[in-house]
């Protein structure tokens, strides 16, 4: 477990803007020894490429991962902002968690503040608290936190083995969320202690069930043993999980007559074409709005907009390269199908605020609980969510 002490926490600090917090935050990392005084640069171009809000208050600042040599050992420091500061337009954070991460020490001090994020009377505590060890209890759980995923187990269950190496990733969960939809009871998925509700993808991938580990299946309602039945063959059968193609790829040096430019691969293989550099125009939108109906209204049009998107694409990949290719489209369909997003966006609207900005804090809260996963795999599902949010945007 990562130490944090009261050291590496400041109390009833004011910051002029989002650069002062980080510079701040920065400084209890370097003066506790965990990095070297360059790595707040670092913290400050990540703030360029990455929105490190996480949501209802709280910042994660970080640095870059190739800067990574600059950190001394894997630390976090808490900033407090009593009166807060504006991140980003309509985001404003009273509590900034700065993080030197050179292992995953940090994963569980993140895990505890996705389950903090909902609570929030828990944020406020930590916000206004003149007492350093109550936010330490809350990021290291010395004290427990009431958490939404701890519930009882229904009477009706039955223990499982996920198959395969990948574990439960966005399409073997994708295919466990349309099997159980079409059921009445209630359906749950218990991985240690936590929670998720099986008809909800983005939940089931919180769990962060990897190959080969056991998760209880659970049923409550007029067909669930029907729905326990139905689910346990699929799951035993590996929810229609594909073997990987290997690849073969030569392993001969090549040689080039002009400049090359280093890149991460993406897939195995050769290609030889022009490069271009995507770059993604940002985002603009008001974050309030008065009209709460007019608003739900837009953001139920541009849901269903973004599905039918979806629904073109998977249906062209499908022809071209196979079912298998085009099963990410139908995950992204089932992010927007996800009831408990829906339900926080359209929750939001009602302390006017507008669409794009209820829509925009409910899926970057969940990717960012997704990205903080220590399987990267289904860390990676966080890309996806934030892409398919970014299309409903």
């Amino acid at each position: 477990m990562l130490d944090l002490n009261q050291n590496s926490i400041r109390l009833g600090a004011s910051a002029s803007d989002k650069a002062d917090a980080i510079r701040q935050v920065g400084e209890l990392l370097v003066t506790s020894g965990h990095m070297h005084p360059d790595y707040v640069a670092s913290m400050m171009q990540r703030e360029q490429v990455a929105n490190t809000y996480l949501g209802n208050g709280i910042a994660i600042p970080h640095g870059l991962p190739q800067d990574r040599e600059l950190i001394q050992s894997t630390g976090i420091a808490v900033l407090q902002l009593p009166k807060g500061v504006e991140w980003n337009p309509g985001e404003s954070v009273q509590i900034v968690v700065g993080i030197a991460a050179k292992s995953d020490e940090h994963i569980e001090i993140l895990t505890n503040l996705t389950h903090v994020l909902c609570d929030e009377a828990a944020v406020q505590q930590m916000a206004q608290t003149t007492d350093p060890a109550d936010i330490i209890e809350r990021l290291t759980n010395r004290r427990p936190v009431a958490s939404a995923e701890q519930v009882p187990d229904f009477a009706k269950s039955v223990d499982l083995v996920i198959a395969g190496k990948a574990g439960l990733h966005a399409r073997p969960a994708t295919m466990l969320v349309s099997l159980a939809k079409p059921f009445e009871s209630q359906i749950r998925l218990r991985y240690g202690d936590q929670t998720a509700d099986a008809k909800s993808l983005i939940s089931l991938l919180k769990l962060g069930v990897s190959g080969g580990q056991t998760v209880r299946l659970m049923a409550e309602g007029r067909d669930a043993d029907q729905a326990l039945q139905a689910l346990s063959s699929a799951i035993a059968a590996g929810l229609e999980e594909e073997e990987e193609v290997a690849v073969r790829s030569s392993s001969a040096a090549l040689l080039f007559e002009s400049l090359t430019i280093p890149g991460i691969a993406a897939s195995p293989g050769l290609a030889i074409a022009p490069v271009y550099q995507l770059k993604r125009s940002r985002l603009v939108f008001e974050p309030t709005a008065k009209d709460a109906a007019a608003e739900e209204g837009r953001l139920w049009q541009a849901l269903a907009a973004a599905k039918l998107q979806l629904q073109d694409l998977y249906e062209a990949v499908k022809a071209k390269a196979g079912i298998g290719k085009a099963a990410i489209f139908q995950a992204h369909q089932e992010f927007l199908n996800d009831p408990e997003l829906v339900q926080d966006a359209v929750a939001a609207l009602q302390d006017q605020h507008s669409a794009a900005w209820a829509w925009q804090q409910a899926y970057e809260q969940r990717a960012t609980a997704l990205q903080q996963l220590a399987d990267p795999l289904l860390a990676g599902r966080a890309t996806d969510l934030r892409d398919v949010g970014r299309r409903v945007l």
